[in-house]
């Protein structure tokens, strides 16, 4: 009688789970944001690692915002302008766009509201000058005229 050896048909049995199971041996997904807080409509960075090639869609708050591209080592690496309404906001990706499930979602907070930026008080005094200016040119020039002759 044959004698059978056990651990090469264990490790055959190993090396073909293995390949059959892929996820055994992926990286584990992690997706990073910085900074955070944010001010609002800054960019915010995202990064992240174990994702399958060539793509992941991107949402916030659940809305499609952009395809990215992922590296061949399975990294992402994406800037997003932050929603301009301050609170919790939640970050996502996903492996279609249509899907509605997520393979990973990190959240973040989005500090304060875009302001509109004030001139300084010289600026005002600026656009003064421009406007009385081109109405004296204005006036002047309608003097001159044959139209209109003052006296």
């Amino acid at each position: 009688m044959r004698k059978i050896h056990t651990i090469p048909i264990f490790a055959v049995l190993v090396l073909v789970t293995s390949f059959s199971v892929p996820q055994v041996f992926a990286a584990p997904l992690s997706i990073t944001l910085s900074p955070d807080p944010v001010m609002a409509g800054a960019t915010i960075t995202t990064t992240g690692t174990g994702f399958t090639p060539p793509t992941v869609y991107l949402f916030v708050d659940g809305t499609f915002k952009d395809s990215v591209p992922v590296f061949p080592d399975g990294s992402i690496d994406i800037g997003i302008a932050a929603p301009l309404i301050s609170g919790p906001h939640q970050i996502s990706i996903r492996s279609e766009p249509t899907s509605l499930e997520s393979i990973i979602t990190a959240s973040f907070t989005v500090n304060g509201s875009p302001s509109i930026p004030e001139f300084p008080f010289s600026f005002s005094l600026v656009i003064i000058f421009v406007a009385v200016a081109a109405m004296y040119i204005a006036i002047r020039q309608k003097m001159t005229t044959n139209f209109f002759k003052p006296f």
